[in-house]
């Protein structure tokens, strides 16, 4: 359901969310439930000013009900730089919430027992958010970072594993929980499936990723008129896919080519990769697009 806006947001409130805020209200929990969710909005808001102080359009924040997502045009060929930021900035916020309220419950007699709740909920959703595992905020900073060393599709791929092995820690604290107590914990066994799936996905999309990188440097360089540019040497039999893999959002490429003598033999754009790569393929050698 779509409510009202925030700085231009809209906002959704998801159908299973109402539910649910509904279900606990009857068990005389609503109070907590809003709570929990006013700390998700507050961290998802950090996500979203973020992106647009840094010229990203924001569509949305839809309210879950075990979270909370922005929706963020253009996210998926943001440099690493900016990832980082736009992935640090809702963890950032919650732990200055938690913060301000930790110094709040020391001057609001009265408040203390809600006041604490609110500040275990943001130090909990700062935490989780951190845990290096796809799709959370941990994940996102740590893959921005591993693709500055080299390439998107190789640093998702480390981080899914990552995310694999955390499942497997999971699932095996529930199988522990099971043996010592006699009780199945449920959350922990949600959100290993929800891990799991979430890094299946994201390693699917990885690889679609550079053909969207170079049609936003392409927009970007047409309206800003100039982009800083790297350049890559590489021997004329190397395969093009190896160099696409190293091309990165913020700059624009130039690949100089040489032969095993390391001799110049020519220079191709990224423009004109892409446009060679159709015909010639992904495994043909960079030296046959000169």
């Amino acid at each position: 359901m779509r409510t009202g806006r925030i700085h231009g947001i809209q906002l959704v409130l998801n159908h299973w969310f109402l539910g649910l805020i509904l279900l606990f209200t009857l068990m005389g929990l609503g109070g907590k439930v809003l709570v929990v969710f006013s700390a998700v909005l507050f961290h998802e808001l950090a996500h979203a000013l973020t992106a647009m102080a840094l010229d990203f359009t924001v569509r949305e924040i839809e309210l879950l009900p075990f979270g909370g997502v922005a929706r963020i045009d253009g996210l998926g060929q943001a440099g690493s730089g900016d990832e980082i930021k736009i992935a640090a900035a809702g963890p950032a916020a919650s732990l200055v919430l938690a913060a301000v309220v930790y110094l709040s419950m020391q001057k609001l007699i009265g408040w203390g027992e809600l006041l604490g709740f609110y500040y275990e909920v943001n130090v909990m959703l700062a935490l989780f958010n951190l845990i290096p595992a796809l799709p959370l905020d941990g994940g996102r900073i740590l893959r921005a970072y591993l693709a500055r060393q080299g390439n998107y599709n190789r640093a998702t791929h480390i981080v899914v594993r990552i995310s694999y092995f955390l499942c497997l820690i999971l699932v095996g604290l529930a199988g522990y929980s099971y043996l010592s107590s006699g009780t199945i914990n449920l959350t922990l066994f949600i959100a290993a499936v929800f891990l799991y799936v979430a890094g299946k996905k994201e390693q699917a999309v990885a690889g679609f990723r550079t053909l969207r990188l170079f049609a936003h440097k392409k927009a970007k360089l047409q309206r800003q008129g100039l982009m800083m540019t790297r350049q890559i040497t590489a021997l004329e039999t190397a395969r093009v896919k190896d160099v696409v893999q190293c091309f990165q959002a913020e700059y624009y490429y130039m690949v100089v080519v040489v032969d095993g003598k390391l001799r110049f033999c020519g220079m191709i754009t990224e423009t004109k990769i892409w446009e060679e790569l159709p015909e010639r393929g992904l495994y043909s050698r960079i030296g046959d697009l000169i």
